[in-house]
């Protein structure tokens, strides 16, 4: 069956690149579709598509159905490969082809299920991240589990770091599946362990918003690094002005800074740079930042009359910075 196989592969994400082109390399691929939710997106696989002469196809919300339907009429998978795709494929569907669909989630199932297992994992600073492959259903990420790789999550990963390295992992598993699939078989499958299963739903800009009387300096870390760079910073305010922070590390602060409110800049200089105090008395250091007016140091706040002993975390009064 090996010379016979056939692949399609449904994808929205750059983080399925690697495996396509070993799909390439295999020779198994025999089509490509994505949503048209994003440009960037659409322009990448159209592009690699048509340098390997393999078909594209471009999915709407109102006829992804019925053209998916027509793919596996027209093309013949034996399997269709998912990695990342924001519409549920209904159970007539995934039942057509002859070893069904099979879904990449770039997350640890079943305790990392629902639209963003990345963001996720680094917002709650999970040990391990990783992918995890299995047999697509009816609902969200519940299916059998085909096979599953972790990796350790440094507290240094943001989530385009991190994006990258599971990018790889994906495609090692993508290549054992190949392997797989061309004995005309499955992998071994395991059931989910429903006790330990937790969906996380999209969030909303109420969830990203640091709030700094109540989270710790490792929380605000981490939330930061988790929408680096798939959003404009993580919203914060200060005089009234609505900016995000884009990278921030942590500082020593000489004395006893507990009784300081969280929030309060400390420092606001070209050589300190803006330094926060945080919960406990504990120094952040936030490195960048993106404003209306541009992405700078956070120094430069200053050029907008930002001075120390001002205090984030004040309701905005301006229009908000519109996050990705």
């Amino acid at each position: 069956m090996s010379d016979k196989l056939k692949i399609l592969l449904i994808t929205n994400n750059k983080l399925a690149v690697p495996a396509f082109q070993s799909l390439i390399a295999a020779n198994v691929l025999c089509g490509v579709a994505t949503s048209n939710k994003e440009h960037d997106i659409i322009h990448l696989y159209k592009g690699m598509a048509t340098q390997a002469g393999i078909p594209f196809t471009l999915l709407r919300n109102d006829n992804y159905k019925s053209l998916i339907k027509d793919l596996i009429t027209e093309l013949k998978p034996d399997a269709v490969l998912v990695m990342t795709f924001p519409w549920l494929i209904p159970a007539e569907i995934l039942s057509i082809p002859k070893l069904g669909f099979i879904n990449f989630h770039y997350g640890l199932l079943p305790e990392m299920r629902g639209a963003d297992p990345i963001f996720e994992s680094i917002r709650l600073s999970k040990p391990f991240a990783g992918v995890t492959v299995h047999m697509m259903d009816e609902k969200l990420d519940t299916g059998d589990i085909l096979d599953m790789e972790k990796i350790p999550l440094s507290t240094e990963f943001t989530y385009g770091i991190l994006s990258s390295q599971l990018s790889e992992v994906g495609n090692t598993i993508c290549r054992r599946l190949i392997m797989e699939l061309k004995k005309g078989r499955l992998p071994k499958s395991k059931k989910q362990d429903e006790s330990i299963a937790h969906y996380y739903p999209k969030v909303t800009e109420q969830d990203i918003t640091i709030q700094w009387d109540k989270m710790t300096i490792e929380q605000i870390i981490a939330l930061v690094r988790s929408g680096n760079p798939i959003a404009k910073g993580m919203p914060t305010t200060i005089n009234n002005w609505k900016i995000g922070l884009v990278d921030v590390s942590t500082i020593n602060i000489d004395g006893d800074a507990s009784a300081i409110v969280p929030g309060t800049i400390i420092a606001l200089d070209y050589q300190n740079g803006l330094c926060v105090c945080c919960l406990g008395g504990k120094g952040l250091k936030i490195e960048v930042i993106y404003t209306a007016e541009g992405i700078f140091p956070g120094y430069k706040l200053g050029f907008f009359g930002i001075t120390p002993g001002m205090v984030f975390g004040q309701a905005p009064r301006v229009e908000e910075v519109p996050q990705n």
